[in-house]
């Protein structure tokens, strides 16, 4: 049976994303601005006519925050682009209308290149887009293909798929994709919602002790689970929605292993490795934590796949991991 091949000319686009951070981060001081604005001016204790008032007022809020967030991304986009990275300062990111090959030989595109598989990421789906889809590499980072996904798709977790790739790999030498990871990282970020949301509810008991039990428990049974989730979207956001950027590849060479972009490397001899798994509210973990006498950690989440088991079968066979280790 001959592998599956994609050969066509389609549009290719490298989305520049480079500013979403600090976006966020000015949404996420405007949002609270607003909120602070509405507290302070709306009253919660208003009766009569009062309360139909209140209502308007905050509609009014919504409606200026959704018009505020337009003004809020334009502005900053403004600003980077005529104060702090003036186009002509950076490279024009591609968009062209190109010769796309996907085959054994790896991914193609004329005008930047190929890519062998490994260095092919992931690929990742737009919502409600029958013909958009985004395939992660290491050297062209982000592309987004124009093209029906129900015929990229397939051909691309073909070959994401296989152990080997089209180049045969030395005796010994196993290569896998794996998301970068820092375990201790995301628990800080756990007790910090747990914390602030304790937090929320203490200043809520105190400034509300007259407002009856029911109406207390319904605020410390709403409010706190909001400020807990608030900070978990943070770390969650990080190993899904924004998880295909943090992919990396690795080459394991008998007891060496690097990151095939230079970043990272340690002989394992020298290091801690363990398999773990974590769960908790609203998450569930395996991954691979390395900690090397010297030198920076490392984590590795582990979402299943051939090039993985290799991993670990690999990493097992030569004595370098023992026996698993769970979490809390």
């Amino acid at each position: 049976m001959s592998s599956p091949v994609f050969s066509r000319r389609i549009q290719v686009t490298q989305p520049d994303a480079s500013g979403i951070w600090p976006i966020l981060s000015l949404c996420a001081a405007y949002t609270a601005l607003i909120g602070v604005a509405a507290a302070w001016l709306l009253d919660p204790d208003a009766t009569g006519w009062y309360i139909a008032l209140g209502m308007v007022g905050m509609i009014g809020f919504l409606a200026a925050w959704l018009v505020g967030l337009v003004f809020v991304v334009r502005a900053w986009i403004w600003v980077e682009t005529q104060w702090l990275r003036p186009e002509k300062s950076r490279p024009k990111p591609f968009n062209e209308n190109t010769q796309v090959d996907i085959g054994e030989e790896g991914f193609s595109v004329q005008g930047l290149g190929r890519v062998e598989w490994i260095d092919v990421l992931g690929i990742e789906a737009i919502p409600d887009s029958d013909n958009y889809l985004i395939v992660h590499t290491r050297p062209f980072r982000k592309l987004m293909l124009t093209a029906p996904v129900d015929e990229l798709v397939p051909v691309i977790n073909h070959y994401l798929a296989l152990r080997t790739h089209a180049k045969a790999m030395p005796k010994g030498t196993v290569q896998s994709r794996a998301m970068l990871f820092c375990w201790r990282c995301f628990l800080a970020w756990v007790w910090a919602g747990y914390g602030l949301a304790g937090a929320a509810g203490i200043a809520l008991l105190l400034n509300a002790s007259d407002a009856g039990f029911l109406k207390t428990m319904v605020g410390l049974c709403v409010f706190m689970p909001m400020v807990a989730w608030l900070v978990w979207t943070i770390p969650f956001s990080r190993v899904s929605l924004f998880s295909r950027s943090r992919v990396r590849a690795f080459q394991l060479d008998n007891t060496q292993l690097r990151s095939i972009d230079g970043d990272w490397q340690v002989d394992l001899r020298q290091a801690r490795v363990s398999h773990r798994r974590a769960s908790g509210i609203g998450y569930e973990f395996d991954f691979l934590a390395i900690r090397p006498k010297a030198g920076k950690r490392l984590d590795l989440l582990l979402e299943g796949g051939a090039d993985q088991e290799a991993l670990l079968e690999a990493l097992s066979e030569r004595g370098l991991l023992p026996r698993e280790t769970p979490e809390r």
